[in-house]
């Protein structure tokens, strides 16, 4: 069963030229921050997969409907050399890079071709669709036996330490806006632009854990008995209190199930039943105990991961020159509180 969650996607040499010329064309208009981008991506996106195979589109076609936790891109060659640095350049240098716009106006295309749309949050990264995520601490770059880091660095995406298994916040609502809240990620693109030391996101697909989970346990994680706790970093959507106390699990009749998780922020109400302590324990147990399937990226692959059937995470880097560019999607079925339509820009 767990084969059945993942699929890959191997562009074949004509295919990868066209998808360089339309993702360098995006690029040059400026990125998925750009007016009128999104639409041209979508346009380019039609394009391409008129240029795929039956089993290519089928692929495509299977994450659009919900029915994969992730998706991997790959033989997508870059068109120019990037030479590793001895150490990351600054975000705003990163972020202005001829590089690292052609990989987000990438991952936007990507995710047009599963009809989803790239957007963000108003509450998050200052409200811009592209994230970069490396090490921005000050942290050393390069790995060393014998270098004192001095105290551990908060546990946020940009410190470079291991990241428990959660799907991407927010965590009241999967599908449509709620308590002024949009819905959480469909889902999540990521490339790397440099990674030297191959090391893994990791994926761990929820159906078959939900499958193992007893009738009652199922039910009673879609009833309100779990609390979101403080997480103390840069992004201020996640510098609030703990709201009010929300289900983990969800039933949508478009989207199917989908689960709201984090290991290390979710704990459970004071106010919480019997039954819903004993689904918690039995949903962390068995999260604890999943083989996550590793993903080493680079700058000719990508990875797309169903936000709502697919937790991620990784372990401490070990080489803080990994930068990976991300994205996220909205699938059809999302209805979120729109801000901004062009580029797309909602309520967390």
């Amino acid at each position: 069963m767990q084969d059945s969650e993942f699929a890959y996607l191997s562009f074949e040499p004509k295919q990868a030229q066209a998808l360089v010329a339309a993702c360098q064309a995006l690029a040059n208009l400026g990125g998925p921050q750009t007016p009128g981008v999104a639409q041209l991506a979508r346009t380019w996106a039609q394009r391409l997969e008129r240029q795929l195979h039956p089993s290519q589109r089928n692929v495509l076609k299977r994450f659009a409907q919900g029915r994969l936790a992730a998706l991997m891109y790959s033989q997508m060659p870059c068109p120019f050399s990037d030479p590793l640095p001895s150490r990351l350049p600054e975000l705003s240098t990163l972020e202005r890079s001829t590089r690292c716009l052609y990989l987000a106006s990438r991952n936007q295309l990507l995710l047009e071709m599963v009809r989803y749309r790239a957007f963000a949050f108003d509450s998050d990264n200052d409200g811009k669709q592209v994230r970069l995520i490396g090490n921005f601490t000050g942290q050393a770059n390069v790995p060393s036996h014998h270098q004192d880091t001095g105290p551990a660095p908060r546990a946020a995406a940009h410190t470079g330490v291991s990241l428990d298994p959660h799907t991407d916040a927010p965590y009241q609502c999967s599908v449509v806006a709620c308590q002024g809240s949009s819905p959480a990620p469909s889902a999540l693109i990521i490339t790397a632009r440099w990674n030297p030391a191959d090391e893994p996101t990791h994926i761990i697909p929820l159906r078959g854990i939900i499958e193992q989970l007893s009738s009652v346990h199922t039910l009673a994680l879609t009833s309100a008995s779990f609390e979101l706790s403080t997480r103390h970093h840069g992004q201020t959507q996640q510098d609030v209190e703990a709201r009010a106390a929300t289900s983990l699990l969800q039933f949508d009749p478009d989207g199917g199930f989908a689960m709201r998780y984090n290991a290390s922020r979710f704990s459970l109400s004071k106010y919480a039943s019997k039954a819903a302590a004993q689904a918690f324990e039995a949903l962390q147990t068995l999260v604890s105990e999943a083989l996550p399937i590793p993903f080493v990226l680079h700058a000719d692959t990508a990875l797309l991961v169903n936000n709502s059937r697919a937790l991620h995470g990784r372990n401490t880097l070990q080489d803080g020159r990994r930068l990976l560019v991300r994205l996220f999607g909205y699938s059809a079925f999302a209805k979120p509180l729109v801000i901004n339509e062009d580029p797309l820009l909602v309520r967390g």
